[in-house]
């Protein structure tokens, strides 16, 4: 909502139609989709993989549960909504199966994060920072940013309650958020600035990683947080490694101009 009202100030409606087509493009190439929803399921084949090669096999017989588990998530993290009738129909559909489950996962990482998150975060400030400098700059940039807009209201009550340990979560949070920045990124440029397949990373990710966290067997996770989080960065490292000419470029204003002009 902000990019979109930021983009409306700046460019007035014509600025806004602009931005909407270039970042509803669908028209970018199956491949950016596909690239796009597969690489965090790779990354978590590949951390389940070595953890069984160094014998800690994942709890493959716990699996069969896993729909209830998600369940109890969607009402376990709703707080105060907890009684909402559209609340308690996810968590009752999400009872009814794997695939039931898989849905509302897959549904509410597109709406929180894929859909929620994109037009700001790449649509508008990557776009904004990306003349005159390299794009991998650019991206970093946004990950510093996007980061520590992670606060939220547990940081802020444990601040004004001087529980200094809440000082720990935009840590954790920038420390994520600048590799997801940075794969995020590339694809975003490779997509000619369409959004979609930026969407589609943005909830493969969050919906992988919360799977193998917390939501496969609670208590039990298949990997440790801080796994998934190297995990993130050799995948970043690799991203910038192979997309090396979108992100190490570094394009003037002018060459920019379709990409990041609203006006």
């Amino acid at each position: 909502m902000a990019a979109l009202v930021l983009v409306g100030l700046e460019g007035g409606w014509d600025g806004l139609a602009r931005f909407l087509r270039r970042s509803l493009n669908p028209r970018v190439g199956w491949r950016w989709f596909a690239i796009a929803a597969l690489i965090p399921p790779a990354m978590a084949l590949t951390l389940v993989g070595l953890q069984a090669a160094a014998g800690h096999a994942p709890p493959l017989a716990a699996l069969g549960a896993w729909h209830t588990h998600v369940a109890a998530f969607v009402v376990g993290t709703s707080g105060g909504l907890a009684s909402s009738g559209a609340l308690q129909g996810l968590a009752h559909l999400s009872s009814q199966g794997p695939a039931s489950a898989a849905l509302v996962v897959i549904g509410l990482a597109l709406a929180n994060g894929g859909v929620s998150e994109e037009a700001g975060w790449r649509g508008y400030a990557m776009a904004a920072l990306a003349p005159g400098r390299r794009a991998l700059t650019a991206a970093l940039i946004v990950g510093v940013m996007w980061g520590l807009w992670h606060t939220g209201p547990v940081f802020w009550t444990g601040v004004f309650r001087s529980d200094w340990r809440v000082l720990a979560i935009p840590v954790e949070y920038t420390l994520g958020a600048i590799p997801l920045a940075v794969m995020i990124g590339w694809v975003f440029l490779r997509a000619n600035g369409s959004l979609l397949p930026g969407m589609v990373f943005h909830a493969s990710y969050n919906s992988t990683c919360l799977f193998l966290t917390a939501l496969s067997t609670p208590g039990r996770p298949v990997v440790s947080v801080l796994a998934w989080l190297a995990a993130t960065y050799v995948a970043a490292a690799l991203v910038a490694a192979i997309g090396r000419r979108t992100l190490l470029g570094r394009a003037s204003a002018a060459e920019s101009r379709p990409l990041v002009q609203v006006a």
